[in-house]
């Protein structure tokens, strides 16, 4: 087998899928460490698609026809996601996507390894409504992700007696936030969601909230989606008792996890880890365990393999496997930022996965 990976490896979301790519690379050192597929070595060809969504379609046509790859691995965005499905579907290939996302989307040529929204989302919102307050204010990156997030939010708030007092979203890699911290002061939220996406734009909001004089104890920020590696942005007295969801942290505390923090050093020289990073991670073992199990490669039979499988290294605390609908499997945790990290404060009871969680009706993506 060989897999494509397809990441920014330059640009701004550089720093973040990196990592992504390190957690892929572990897994592919630990297949061929083991005896590989079979007996054959596990291979793997990159694409840096710069961090222009543009380039996607581009790097899956270069991996699937100049490298003749088997599989992507790849995407941290889901611009980036939606970018690359079309080029999918035209090489006629599968998309291992590794993060966490929005939902609100089926593809038989997709496997979503990170969680659906109401995985993460529902029990965390009922957790903020009962723990910071009930009046939220949500600040996040303009693009799906945090606009389809934003309306969940509203909607699920209108269950749990939440109030979404206001929104603001800003452009990708944006760091002037002294607009929005006003209205924050004017409008007075018990808590703010933060649904920002990428370090500089994380950092300048954490940065400028602190300056203005809020700080966890008065306005805590619950976000969704500023990881380990942002928090490496930010002095720990600006992060420090602020709040996150996720399927994974560093510091969960089991023997798997632990082996693979180790991992990520010894192979990859990577001391930071993260959700979307483990995504990629069980991507790889799980594609390994599939590929052990069908005599072909061809998308169809690797696909009908991958709801056969499970793998028990997942680092999460929870073996993952896909349900019939691509979806996969996952715990939920909160998080609080303690020097430069999360320790685990609230561990919530796995549940399925609901692409259409909201109900019947898809959650609208346009901007």
């Amino acid at each position: 087998m060989k897999i494509g990976m397809l990441y920014s490896l330059s640009g701004a979301q550089a720093e973040m899928e990196k990592s992504i790519l390190d957690g892929a690379l572990v897994a592919v050192h630990e297949v061929n460490a083991s005896g590989g597929i079979l007996g054959e070595e596990l291979t793997f060809a990159v694409f840096d698609d710069c961090s222009e969504v543009a380039m996607t379609g581009h790097g899956i046509n270069h991996l699937c026809r100049e490298e003749s790859v088997d599989v992507i691995v790849g995407g941290y965005t889901s611009a980036s996601r939606v970018a690359m499905r079309p080029a999918i579907e035209d090489n006629q290939s599968l998309l291992m996507y590794p993060t966490y996302f929005e939902g609100e989307e089926t593809d038989p040529r997709v496997f979503y390894c990170g969680a659906a929204p109401n995985q993460y989302l529902e029990d965390y919102l009922g957790w903020i409504a009962c723990t910071l307050g009930r009046r939220v204010y949500i600040v996040g990156s303009d693009y799906i992700y945090p606009r389809v997030l934003g309306e969940a939010i509203r909607r699920l708030g209108e269950q749990r007696n939440v109030e979404t007092i206001g929104n603001w979203y800003a452009p990708l890699g944006e760091t002037s936030f002294g607009a929005v911290l006003d209205d924050i002061k004017r409008k007075r939220p018990s808590v703010i969601i933060c649904n920002l996406v990428g370090h500089d734009s994380t950092t300048a909001f954490y940065t400028q909230f602190h300056q203005a004089g809020f700080s966890s104890d008065s306005l805590p920020i619950a976000a969704t989606a500023t990881t380990a590696i942002d928090l490496g942005h930010m002095p720990a007295e600006i992060s420090n008792g602020h709040f996150m969801a996720g399927t994974y942290f560093a510091r969960i505390d089991n023997h798997i996890n632990a082996s693979y923090r180790q991992s990520l050093i010894d192979v990859r020289g990577q001391h930071r880890t993260h959700a979307a990073q483990v995504g990629a991670y069980n991507a790889v073992h799980a594609l390994s365990l599939a590929s052990e199990q069908t005599a072909s490669l061809d998308p169809a039979d690797l696909s009908d393999a991958l709801l056969f499988v499970r793998f028990d290294g997942n680092p999460e605390g929870l073996p993952f496997h896909f349900r019939s609908n691509h979806y996969s499997a996952h715990p939920s945790y909160v998080g609080r930022a303690s020097d430069g990290d999360y320790d685990v404060i609230e561990e919530f009871s796995p549940r399925l996965p609901e692409p259409w969680w909201s109900g019947s009706v898809p959650l609208p993506v346009s901007r």
